[in-house]
């Protein structure tokens, strides 16, 4: 590991360190298709030796928590899934549901009511995440983008939050925190004071913001943000970071020489 990297300050005191990324786009290639996203089978090596060195080491992502899981492979890793919604720690098979009750099913409820032939038409595909549904148009035209953006408003109209990602919208219940909510839960009375996060989307920069308060609040003591770069992302992610990296892969580099 070379010492100079911005990532050895979680070797200083590894059992007071945590490190948290982001999937996809962090630690994997977007793609037209979410279901044809891969992780490098280093990151997943990598993310395995750290997590026998680390206090924590978890992915924070969108997806859900169990198929974060099979996507990434690294099985000793805590997945905080579903922008916050599941908690899966290791050694266990079904994921802690942070929501109860009928805003568990409240957005497939209005997919449901709502799906239309005209949709398929427009190439957008529904990506069923249980409480969260997502809608995924990347690869249409403005046109399908301004036929979401009329889904997202019939959607609020039924008591939805809409949250915009990269080519994504996500009809999610009203009380949720997304990955703001995952980070602060993740640290909650731990003990852990240095942490390192890495991500590239909207929903990373709503950690970030958390992260920045609780170190602002003294709850974390040393914190570094990663931001991947992407055309698509959000601008203000971009000027927050501590450090900007060209794309996934340099990501995955810097967690390979940590582990290494």
């Amino acid at each position: 590991m070379n010492p100079d990297s911005p990532l050895s300050l979680l070797l200083k005191e590894p059992g007071r360190s945590a490190l948290m990324s982001d999937v996809d786009g962090t630690l994997c290639r977007i793609v037209d298709r979410p279901e044809k996203a891969r992780v490098p089978v280093k990151a997943r090596d990598s993310l395995e030796t750290l997590s026998r060195e680390l206090a924590l080491v978890a992915c924070v992502t969108g997806r859900p928590a169990r198929v974060a899981r099979d996507m990434v492979g690294a099985k000793s890793v805590t997945y905080f899934g579903n922008h916050g919604l599941e908690l899966l720690e290791p050694g266990k098979e079904e994921p802690e549901m942070v929501l109860e009750g009928e805003q568990v099913t409240r957005a497939a409820r209005f997919i449901t009511d709502n799906d239309s032939p005209h949709w398929v038409a427009a190439k957008i595909r529904v990506e069923d995440k249980g409480p969260i549904q997502a809608l995924h148009w990347r690869g249409a035209g403005e046109r399908t983008e301004q036929m979401v953006r009329e889904i997202a408003e019939d959607a609020r109209a039924a008591d939805l939050v809409t949250h915009w990602g990269r080519k994504v919208l996500e009809l999610r219940p009203p009380d949720m925190e997304g990955k703001a909510g995952a980070v602060e839960s993740l640290l909650a009375d731990t003990g852990l004071t240095t942490v390192v996060f890495a991500g590239d989307d909207q929903t990373d920069l709503d950690a970030v913001k958390r992260l920045r308060k609780m170190k602002s609040d003294g709850q974390v003591e040393q914190l570094l943000i990663v931001a991947v770069d992407s055309d698509e992302g959000p601008p203000e992610l971009m000027e927050t970071a501590d450090m900007v990296v060209a794309g996934s892969d340099e990501w995955i580099d810097m967690i390979t020489g940590l582990a290494a």
